[in-house]
Parts: C-alpha cells; sequence; structure tokens
C-alpha cells in the first residue's frame, strides 16, 4: 500500500463488548451484550476488523456516521471504542440514532481514544478537505415521519448541519466538504430536505450516511446527484468492509 494516505467510510458498528477487549481475543459467550447474529450479522466484528487491516494503515483515515455501540452508559461505550482504537487510521466518529450513552460532546471526547475525533453539529479537516457532521433526522417524506413527534427535531437537525457548514466555511473557505449524516439526506419519496438543500448551498462534493439494512439497503439513493456523491456506508450495505471515499 505504500505511503498512500485515503479516507474511508464504515457506519453502524453495532458494537457491544462488555469488557475491555483484545482485537484478536473475542469470547462470543462472554464478552458480548447484543450478539448481533440475531440480525444475521455472524462475527460481524471480525469481519470488521480483518477487512479493516487489509485496506487500512496508520496513515489513513475513517468516518463512522453513527451507531458505533448499543451501550446505554458512557463507561460501557469505552470497552467498544477502546476495541476500534486498536484498529489501525485515525477515526471520525458523529451520533446515530442508538448512542444512547452520548449526551454531552465535552463528556465522550474525553474518554475518546487518542486517535479518535467525535463531531456533533463541528467540522475537522482531514486531508485538505471539511468534513462536516451531525446526526440527521428521519424525512418528512418518510412514512415513519410523525409531523407531531419528529418534526421539532428534524428542524432542529438541519440547523445543526447549517451551523457545521457555516463554521467550516467561515473559517476554511475553497476547501474541498465531505458530510458525515447518520440518516439519509433524501429517500425513494422526495429529491430534496433540508439537509439537501444546505448541501447544495454550501456546494458539498460528498455525503455518506447509514441507518439502512436488510431490505432496505436497496432503497437507498447512491450516486452523484446536483453534483454531491451520495453513499451508504452501513456495515451490512459494505458487507462489513470499510470502503474509500477519496484519496
Amino acid at each position: 500500500m505504500g505511503n498512500r494516505v485515503a479516507i474511508f467510510a464504515i457506519s453502524d458498528l453495532h458494537l457491544s463488548f462488555n469488557k475491555p477487549v483484545h482485537i484478536d481475543q473475542i469470547d462470543p459467550e462472554n464478552d458480548i451484550t447484543k450478539p448481533m447474529e440475531l440480525f444475521g450479522w455472524e462475527k460481524h466484528y471480525d469481519r470488521i476488523r480483518d477487512s479493516w487491516r487489509k485496506s487500512i494503515t496508520n496513515s489513513d483515515t475513517v468516518l463512522i456516521p453513527g451507531d458505533i455501540s448499543w451501550a446505554l452508559k458512557q463507561k460501557d461505550a469505552l470497552h467498544d471504542l477502546e476495541w476500534l482504537s486498536q484498529l489501525p487510521g485515525h477515526k471520525v466518529l458523529s451520533p446515530g440514532n442508538h448512542e444512547y450513552y452520548y449526551h454531552s460532546k465535552n463528556k465522550i471526547r474525553n474518554i475518546l481514544p487518542a486517535d479518535m475525533e467525535w463531531l456533533d453539529a463541528d467540522f475537522t479537516i482531514v486531508e485538505g478537505k471539511l468534513i462536516c457532521a451531525t446526526r440527521g433526522w428521519t424525512l418528512p417524506t418518510d412514512r415513519y415521519f410523525v409531523e407531531e413527534d419528529d418534526r421539532k427535531i428534524y428542524d432542529r437537525q438541519v440547523g445543526r448541519l447549517r451551523l457545521a457548514l457555516e463554521t467550516a466555511v467561515a473559517r476554511h473557505s475553497y476547501k474541498e466538504i465531505i458530510v458525515m449524516l447518520h440518516y439519509p439526506p433524501i429517500n425513494k419519496n422526495s429529491t430534496t430536505s433540508g439537509f439537501w438543500e444546505l448541501m447544495k448551498q454550501y456546494e458539498v462534493k460528498y455525503c455518506i450516511y447509514g441507518h439502512l439494512h436488510g431490505k432496505s439497503i436497496f432503497d437507498a439513493i447512491e450516486g452523484k446527484i446536483n453534483g454531491i456523491e451520495l453513499k451508504l456506508v452501513s456495515c451490512d450495505a459494505l458487507h462489513f468492509s470499510p470502503i474509500q471515499i477519496m484519496s
């Protein structure tokens, strides 16, 4: 692989280690709280580890937009974060809908291993690219959207993406922008959303998202649309192998 430096992505790792675990010494019966075999993910942590090591060096960066851990408490999520830190590369993480342990950006940043960053309504710079992130939310055109429950959260999340983009561009103009969302910014029922309009406004080059699994993967909108490259990066959509999005 030489001296290549690249940006990769993968989301929805859904780890659930209940104690500190060595990357190569996992006992499924005793080390895991929520086995993903229930969803057909046979030893998915081994598959992630093996494919990760084949592709990624310590010079690379991996973007992980949400659903990293099933943990309910931060101290338990730390087991998953520490397992992840044993893999090569710099990791940039942002929240998903299952980040129940996450309540404060400062608190989670204080416990992160040294090779990780946490983004939420803000940005970082990787290889000259602006990485902007927020969680996102169910879109108003989605059949599961409930106006009285979801509208305020949706509007708030659109505002958080606006904040991330505004701040990033104000401080570092003329850099390409990659957006990390957990939820898809458009779906088969709608070619637009508040998230999508913001990304067009700020001339975002690439948007990665997760959240979709199983049969929903086939409904994902991907490819270049209005100049924005869209890519679903949930674990099972990628066959548990991080994908390179930029070099």
